[in-house]
């Protein structure tokens, strides 16, 4: 019984092995011949080769994404924001902007920046409400 060859799931196709897949392709090479060679699926071979002949390029294509609602402009005053107040609310900061963005958005934007979210200071209240709590529950 022959050996199971280890295959590569879940990776994409590199430069090279896309141009040697066309090349063998173009030789006259059966698809589960070219498969075996590259150490790949015949599925992979089967669109490369149909992406090859339909499209004339094997160049893989960008992911769409979803586009961007925020400028590079924005992001800038997000973290400037940020930077000048540090205990300022993603909400506050949301409304600054002026676009429709998620809390999320300005976390993400935060964190490339390398720029830590602050605790808030703790009011009187805040204290004595936790302290209640904790009694409570001991």
């Amino acid at each position: 019984m022959p050996s199971k060859r280890a295959r590569r799931h879940f990776t994409q196709l590199s430069e090279f092995e896309r141009g040697l897949i066309i090349g063998m392709k173009t030789e006259g090479w059966l698809t589960h011949r070219v498969a075996g060679q590259v150490d790949r699926s015949e599925c992979y071979v089967r669109n490369c080769w149909e992406q090859w002949t339909r499209e004339g390029t094997h160049a893989r294509k960008t992911g769409s994404g979803a586009t961007r609602k925020t400028t590079r402009r924005d992001d800038r005053g997000i973290v400037r924001q940020a930077l000048v107040d540090p205990t300022v609310t993603r909400s506050t900061i949301r409304a600054d902007v002026g676009v429709a963005i998620v809390p999320q958005t300005i976390s993400r934007h935060l964190a490339e920046a390398n720029r830590k979210s602050k605790c808030h200071f703790r009011t009187p209240e805040h204290r004595q409400l936790r302290l209640q709590w904790c009694q409570t529950r001991s």
